[in-house]
């Protein structure tokens, strides 16, 4: 009989099926708010602002490698490229596979990159359900490099089995100095979908387990200011990811919009209509800064370019920044003013 981990409990399960939006706090049409908060010396912090509150919460970014898209009909998986997780696909599909074991071997296989726009389809992993073995129905291997371990222990085997309401059959298989399994993990690891947040988050730390609360209740924010990786197409024949410091989206109903030639002040609600909004998570993105590579070595912010944000309640917010220093000069503070505009 095959051993399956349960990754999750019935308390997690309860309270989904309890789960109640909450009531958003309503701030004053046209009145100006000012906010800003640390990321980090190394941006280490993922910070999730709620515009209707004007407040944040702080979670870890190096707490998970991998998130698992946790609405109903959700199939997505994506990796935490802010932490440099790598993941490249062996085209294999047997565990006893030697090439499956073969660290020179995986080396050479291309890294595969989370495009920012958050879409599962060109995502690292893709629609995994398409990379199965047809003349056997075996779902294919992934090779994940962790960037915290080092030897055999860098390196992690997973397939991904199959998906349902409920959450994901996963197989995961370490390796080891000798090349053979470090440990009995068992057969299957089940990974539920926890409704109250757009993803359930995973990590390999400890023995492998869901990271509780790693992204507040999916109606509680709007934003969220992180690190993550951008794909250059214009500098060079290959495609460029770059590690960037920007700000993505909640894919649960925000859509942004942005506006660089009308003045800031002069944005109301009747404009809205004028704008093309997206749901793609990197709407905003990291663009509304730029570092001088030439002289002050510093970051300056473009405060022309205004957003128009549609959060989670329904209500819009026009949105500039303003600096990404704090008053004695240290970097990774964020400032931005927004305001109520319908």
């Amino acid at each position: 009989m095959r051993n399956i981990l349960i990754i999750g409990s019935f308390l997690l399960l309860f309270l989904t099926s309890c789960f109640k939006k909450e009531i958003p706090i309503q701030l004053p049409y046209g009145e100006s708010q000012i906010q800003s908060f640390y990321l980090g010396a190394n941006y280490e912090n993922q910070i999730f602002f709620d515009l209707s509150s004007n407040s944040f919460q702080t979670r870890g970014l190096i707490d998970w490698d991998l998130r698992f898209e946790s609405s109903d009909k959700g199939i997505g998986v994506f990796i935490n490229n802010g932490y440099d997780i790598k993941i490249r696909k062996t085209n294999l599909y047997n565990l006893d596979e030697p090439l499956t074991l073969d660290t020179n071997y995986i080396k050479t296989l291309p890294d595969l990159i989370d495009a920012p726009e958050g879409n599962f389809e060109s995502s690292a992993i893709g629609d995994w359900r398409n990379y199965v073995l047809t003349t056997s129905n075996k779902s294919g291997i992934y090779i994940l490099e962790l960037i915290y371990n080092k030897g055999w222990d860098r390196y992690m085997r997973m397939q991904i089995l199959s998906v349902n309401d409920s959450g994901y059959m996963c197989k995961f298989s370490p390796l080891s100095y000798n090349g053979s399994l470090v440990k009995e993990w068992p057969d299957i690891t089940f990974i539920p979908k926890d409704k109250t947040q757009n993803f359930t988050y995973f990590t390999f730390k400890n023995g492998g387990r869901v990271v509780d609360n790693a992204e507040p209740n999916k109606n509680t924010w709007d934003l969220e200011f992180t690190k993550y990786k951008h794909i250059f197409y214009n500098y060079g024949p290959n495609p460029f990811p770059y590690l960037v410091t920007g700000v993505l989206s909640n894919s649960n109903q925000v859509e942004v919009a942005m506006d660089t030639t009308t003045n800031y002040d002069n944005i109301n609600a009747n404009d809205l209509s004028k704008y093309q909004f997206t749901k793609n998570r990197n709407g905003i993105g990291f663009e509304w800064k730029s570092f001088d590579f030439s002289s002050s070595f510093v970051f300056s912010v473009n405060n022309k370019n205004t957003y128009i944000i549609k959060d989670t309640d329904g209500k819009h917010y026009k949105l500039r920044f303003l600096d990404f220093y704090n008053e004695q000069r240290v970097k990774g503070y964020p400032k931005f003013e927004f305001i109520l505009i319908k």
